[in-house]
């Protein structure tokens, strides 16, 4: 990189808002993401924009390890927002999210897992698409908890909950409502893309009239996902009553993407919505009832409103309205990064500080052994008066294997 481009990604990294805990995954996030926001930039210089792209994280902030997304500079957990009628494929927005169910007691483990084992033998449709049951991969999950207090004398519960963690598949290659939403999976869509050529590598994007046309494929999706997962809860717990079905990796707008945080409005704020915060397998779940956020003064306390107001984005900080979807991921073998080396265009080694005090050069973190941050994320949530845990509960068990799948 030239020194221009030097100063650029600085720059870029004065647009990273970072708040949350502190550690190697929010690091990594922090390390990773100036190269994505640095690339949007670029493209909002070449189409006559305001070079103001940000990257605002939640508490949860920390690494994707969807391989493409991280090489392209991007990490996970929070907004990304600019200015200019043109969309950016590489975040890879796809629609996932949880719902929460409220049940009258905990259901048998072996009843709900006969019901998803014949899910998957008998199949099922949602509006003429077949789903692919994908409870039983990655990160996502079932879990069935049991309410064992209320933190918000305001908010009945239920004796029981379901946490469906799900985005599926059905929709990356192609669709019926037009494309495929990931363009490394859908030529079509690929083709469509205007790839720029950036000193930090590549960026896909769709301008204006093309940008339109995939935000509203994209919307279709996240919306079909709503009701995807709507699906396979009416079959694996009929008569439930539907708490929340939120996206937490989706966009809001054209140039609004959110990766692994909840965003919410004064709707949700009026009707008392609650949005649930899975942790690992040894915390409680938490259903969080969000407060109007993040206020000026909380942002000045974080350090954030004076660089804010600076680069002239102070409304995409106060007002932001988020929260965190779940602990996020958890590197004890590491306790720093050094540097971050640049090979060629999306090509870059972490240098990582490990806790036994030797180095180790790192491509990507998918191949990192991880845990799962805990209650570290409740209290950094609650310090930045985001939202209020309003209902306890504890895991009775995780379904996530379905049983041996049909031939195909």
């Amino acid at each position: 990189m030239t020194k221009t481009d030097e100063e650029l990604l600085a720059r870029a990294a004065e647009h990273c808002f970072m708040a949350g805990v502190g550690d190697i995954g929010e690091k990594l996030c922090a390390a990773n993401m100036p190269y994505g926001i640095a690339k949007i930039q670029w493209a909002q210089r070449e189409l006559g924009h305001p070079p103001d792209a940000t990257f605002v994280a939640a508490p949860d902030a920390t690494v994707t390890r969807n391989v493409r997304r991280w090489q392209q500079g991007f990490g996970y957990g929070g907004r990304i927002q600019w200015t200019g009628d043109f969309g950016v494929l590489d975040i890879k927005s796809n629609g996932c999210g949880m719902l929460v169910g409220a049940l009258p007691s905990v259901p048998e483990q072996a009843e709900i897992a006969e019901r998803a084992r014949k899910l998957v033998e008998e199949g099922l449709e949602v509006e003429g698409v077949p789903i692919e049951y994908d409870l039983d991969e990655g990160n996502h999950f079932l879990d069935v908890v049991e309410t064992t207090r209320s933190l918000d004398e305001g908010t009945s519960t239920a004796p029981a909950y379901f946490v469906m963690h799900s985005s599926g598949h059905e929709h990356r290659r192609s669709s019926p409502f037009g494309s495929g939403i990931y363009y490394d999976q859908c030529e079509p869509l690929a083709a469509r893309a205007r790839i720029l050529e950036t000193p930090w590598g590549t960026l896909h994007v769709l301008d204006r009239d093309d940008a339109k046309w995939f935000f509203d494929v994209y919307m279709s999706v996240q919306h079909w996902n709503h009701r995807r997962r709507e699906a396979i809860a009416d079959v694996l717990f009929p008569g439930y009553q539907l708490v929340t079905n939120a996206t937490h990796q989706g966009m809001t707008a054209i140039n609004a993407a959110h990766l692994g945080c909840y965003v919410f409005d004064d709707a949700d704020l009026e009707a008392g919505t609650l949005f649930p915060l899975t942790l690992s397998a040894q915390h409680p779940v938490y259903l969080v009832r969000p407060r109007p956020n993040i206020t000026e003064q909380v942002a000045a306390d974080a350090q954030l409103l004076d660089r804010a107001r600076k680069h002239g984005v102070l409304d995409r900080i106060v007002g932001a309205n988020m929260l965190p979807h779940g602990g996020g991921y958890l590197y004890p073998q590491f306790r720093g990064v050094a540097a971050v080396r640049t090979v060629g265009p999306d090509d870059r080694r972490f240098e990582m500080l490990r806790a036994d005090g030797t180095t180790e050069l790192m491509k990507d973190p998918r191949p990192q052994a991880f845990g799962y941050r805990g209650s570290e994320i409740v209290a950094r949530m609650m310090a930045l008066e985001l939202g209020d845990p309003a209902v306890e509960t504890e895991i009775q068990y995780v379904l996530r294997e379905a049983g041996p799948r049909p031939d195909p």
